[in-house]
């Protein structure tokens, strides 16, 4: 995604460049539809289509684009003569954009917003939360960090499209959190009562993903709390606790992989994310 700071340099440079978006695909390639890459000034500016052979061919077509919109079918089905390729067939559109032009603007954003980003609530701000939130972005989740502990919300401590929210979660979750069946939660706040009771309001939504961070002592304890509570049972395959794969290290920055990998497996595997969103189901 492109940062608020880049565009708004993007736009005061009154850059043109153009737009890729992936329109349909066949599965079997790593890109899906509705995933987008910017190019201006003879770079990639952000995003991508799956990278490969496929991704060069859309970029060069970006290079050499005379029109204000064209529709292009991208297949490398060889390599070298006689290896096929696993880029497979994608229908890529391509939109000439003036970011000096409002309009464009507009249209680049809606199209950031329609991507098929995934939407990742995080309870806590901490050090893991700070590592995660970096790897998230470039993963394609939105990140929406949520602590009422000012001093952890440094905006250079996370990627400049995260939005920050300083306000307690319980308070966030009653008031504004309008939480979807498409949305990924974690936990990982200060102490365990609050993540607790963050939890309890957490198990009434539609969450597609829940995490918890902590050990098994701690999630043995919730988990015992919630089956008196009669709550349990509605996070009965959504609920990951602890959270991450195992990959036995206490590291900040390593227990971020260890999350991120995780919430990447989950929603690769979700034939309920890719039927909603129209993807390529494989």
């Amino acid at each position: 995604m492109i940062s608020n700071e880049l565009l708004t340099q993007l736009c005061k440079n009154k850059v043109c460049g153009v737009l890729a978006t992936v329109v349909s695909c066949d599965g079997l390639g790593p890109a899906q539809k509705g995933d987008w890459l910017f190019w201006a000034e003879g770079t990639l500016i952000a995003g991508t289509v799956g990278g490969g052979a496929n991704e060069q061919q859309v970029l060069q077509a970006c290079v050499e684009l005379d029109e204000k919109q064209k529709v292009l079918e991208v297949n490398s089905s060889l390599l070298s003569g006689f290896l096929s390729s696993c880029g497979g067939t994608l229908r890529v559109r391509l939109d000439r954009l003036d970011l000096g032009d409002q309009d464009d603007v507009t249209f680049l954003q809606k199209q950031q917003q329609t991507a098929p980003w995934s939407r990742l609530v995080l309870f806590g701000a901490g050090h893991v939360v700070q590592e995660l939130a970096w790897l998230a972005d470039r993963n394609s989740f939105r990140c929406l960090v949520v602590d009422p502990r000012q001093e952890l919300l440094i905006a250079d401590n996370f990627p400049g499209t995260v939005s920050l929210v300083c306000r307690p979660a319980k308070d966030w979750l009653r008031e504004e959190g309008d939480v979807t069946m498409e949305d990924f939660i974690i936990i990982a706040g200060p102490d365990h009562a609050t993540d607790l009771c963050v939890l309890e309001q957490v198990a009434k939504t539609r969450a597609h993903y829940v995490g918890v961070m902590g050990s098994k002592r701690k999630i043995g304890s919730f988990t015992e709390i919630l089956q008196k509570k009669s709550l349990y049972q509605a996070l009965e395959g959504r609920l990951f606790a602890p959270i991450g794969i195992n990959i036995s290290s206490k590291r900040p920055s390593e227990v971020a992989v260890s999350i991120v990998a995780e919430l990447i497996s989950i929603r690769a595997n979700s034939k309920v994310l890719k039927n909603n969103r129209g993807l390529c189901l494989t």
